[in-house]
């Protein structure tokens, strides 16, 4: 299993329950620090000023896509796991190809290999 203990990560999850979830298997795979954000705004910000290693978007969050924030990431350097309810692995969004999904609800082997293949990608 990879290692995860020097990881930062950006949580970006609109659905409280789901993020405090989320939150907890990132900690049991060992992630060194997990901050969240719950609106495009936060994300935003968090996207342009914070120090990640790697960030896990929902792609929709509130009706808004998270497509925006994973442009500020990439430009960034920063990998990113797109994290949806619907089944996107045969058919991904056009510019967003190459990206990482995983399908909700999280569960800690989908989102330990979903880490680990983002953090395997060139940027």
């Amino acid at each position: 299993m990879t290692n995860f203990s020097r990881l930062s990560v950006l949580l970006v999850e609109d659905e409280f329950l789901i993020a405090l979830d989320a939150e907890q298997l990132l900690r049991e795979l060992g992630v060194k620090s997990v901050e969240i954000a719950a609106t495009i705004k936060a994300a935003e910000k968090r996207a342009n000023e914070g120090a990640f290693d790697l960030a896990v978007l929902d792609l929709n969050l509130n009706g808004e896509l998270s497509l925006p924030i994973a442009e500020l990431l990439r430009q960034r350097g920063i990998p990113v796991v797109f994290a949806t309810g619907y089944e996107l692995k045969n058919r991904p969004l056009s510019g967003f190809e190459t990206d990482v999904y995983i399908t909700k609800p999280y569960t800690g082997e989908r989102l330990q290999k979903a880490l680990a293949a983002a953090l395997g990608k060139p940027n």
